[in-house]
């Protein structure tokens, strides 16, 4: 994930009594570390490939139910338990697991909606006079963005003109 203003904690561009300086059409001026914005890029996952496993696995055993049976589950691996230890072990890895399976697939559709959102192309003023497509996570701060009927916007907008009699 590209790196954000909250990333890298208190900033005097967001304390009170401060403003934010947009340049427009001016991408450069926003490089500069004091400007930097937090990017256009949109990620609704929970996970990634080296938090999955600790994350879901957290989220699994916070459930009630599935504590218990944990909890069971160990108790019976001792000399003293009248249950076998895979009776009880087997169907918490059987649960557990298939709940972690759709966890992984809903995750791994969240992504790949996340890719689909941010591949999206809107028009863009190039500076020069001219305006070109730009896929959605590329758009900035002060980028001058040209929204025709009926389509969707990438991010908060201001209008700057409107085709419409009353403005």
């Amino acid at each position: 994930r590209p790196k954000t203003l909250e990333d890298q904690g208190p900033h005097i561009i967001n304390g009170p009594g401060y403003t934010r300086i947009v340049h427009c059409n001016q991408p450069h001026m926003h490089l500069a570390k004091v400007l930097r914005y937090t990017s256009n890029y949109v990620s609704t996952t929970r996970y990634n490939l080296i938090t999955f496993l600790p994350k879901c696995l957290y989220e699994q055993f916070h459930r009630v139910a599935n504590f218990y049976f944990l909890v069971a589950a160990i108790l019976s691996v001792f000399p003293l338990s009248p249950f076998n230890k895979w009776s009880m072990i087997a169907p918490l890895i059987f649960v557990v697991g298939l709940s972690m399976g759709k966890e992984a697939l809903e995750d791994w559709r969240r992504f790949m909606q996340d890719v689909a959102v941010n591949s999206r192309k809107a028009t863009v003023h190039r500076g020069d006079g001219d305006f070109g497509r730009r896929k959605w996570k590329k758009i900035r701060v002060g980028d001058v963005v040209k929204v025709e009927k009926d389509q969707f916007f990438p991010a908060d907008l201001l209008l700057l003109s409107s085709s419409y009699e009353d403005g």
